[in-house]
């Protein structure tokens, strides 16, 4: 009985210090949003480096909120859970690309998000997507065989989210395809890519 309790009072401390590390984790993550810093949120998955670098825009008890950069401009967002990335960068190199977006008027001119977007869990994060009529891309990169999804969404469960897929010639799935949201690791939307692609899709010609 003993040493039952002492176990459970081992797994409370655990847990305690957990939380006390989380919310130290969060206090600067929310500096960087304040300041609009550049982060680098660094992800491998085995096929590579697969991070995401540009601005964080919000954070959650589950997920973060980042507006992309490429080559020095602002293109589309990414909502990363917060068990699928290995850490946060914040250093030198950021800052020069802070200090060039800045200098090149792009920092003022695209900095932000126009929609809300709910970021409570996945379900939310789905349905405020999908009032906005954005198209995502779906990744689930942990996977023995990784899932790629693109397209609009047709409809979010309690467990899935389906998407109708369409392939590099703009070609509809005839049937959408569901994902669990646990296999999920990023999802982007309002991409350049993607808000060109969707306006010359096509769907399946029948016999």
């Amino acid at each position: 009985m003993i040493y039952q309790a002492l176990q459970g009072l081992k797994r409370h401390m655990k847990m305690k210090k957990k939380e006390k590390a989380i919310k130290k984790y969060d206090k600067l993550l929310r500096s960087c949003i304040d300041n609009k810093d550049i982060v680098k949120v660094e992800r491998d998955f085995g096929e590579g480096d697969v991070s995401v670098l540009g601005f964080l825009l919000d954070i959650s008890q589950k997920f973060l909120l980042m507006q992309k950069e490429e080559d020095f401009y602002l293109d589309g967002y990414a909502i990363i859970p917060k068990g699928q990335f290995d850490s946060i960068r914040n250093n030198k190199f950021d800052k020069t690309h802070k200090k060039i977006l800045a200098k090149e008027g792009i920092t003022k001119r695209d900095y932000g998000i126009d929609i809300k977007v709910d970021l409570t869990d996945w379900p939310g994060v789905f349905k405020s997507l999908r009032k906005h009529d954005q198209y995502v891309i779906i990744e689930c990169e942990d996977l023995d065989e990784p899932i790629f999804l693109i397209g609009p969404i047709t409809r979010v469960g309690k467990k899935t989210v389906s998407v109708q897929y369409f392939d590099a010639t703009g070609l509809l799935d005839e049937k959408p395809s569901a994902v669990n949201y646990s296999d999920i690791t990023i999802v982007r939307f309002d991409e350049r890519y993607i808000n060109v692609f969707r306006k010359h899709l096509r769907q399946k010609k029948k016999k």
